[in-house]
């Protein structure tokens, strides 16, 4: 799941939400779009940080986002992996 927090009275940010969202549910992904405090645009996938404006000082681009997604996945499935190894 994809959780994009954006701030509602910032100029464009919600547009900026929204056409992530469009883009990430078009590619098969369940995303959630909350309004949050002034200035935030964060991007978490399972509950992770993964994108902060604060941080990067821009909007991500969709693909950039995509490829975040698919590392986290990879990095869980590898952990699944592990553990699984070791019972």
């Amino acid at each position: 799941m994809i959780r994009i927090e954006f701030c509602g009275v910032c100029t464009g940010f919600r547009q900026e939400a929204e056409t992530l969202a469009e883009y990430l549910k078009a590619q098969g992904e369940e995303v959630k779009l909350i309004e949050a405090g002034r200035g935030r645009f964060h991007v978490y996938v399972d509950d992770k940080l993964v994108f902060s404006i604060k941080k990067c000082r821009r909007y991500p681009n969709a693909r950039e986002i995509m490829k975040l997604i698919s590392n986290n996945k990879q990095r869980s499935l590898k952990q699944s992996v592990f553990f699984k190894k070791d019972l």
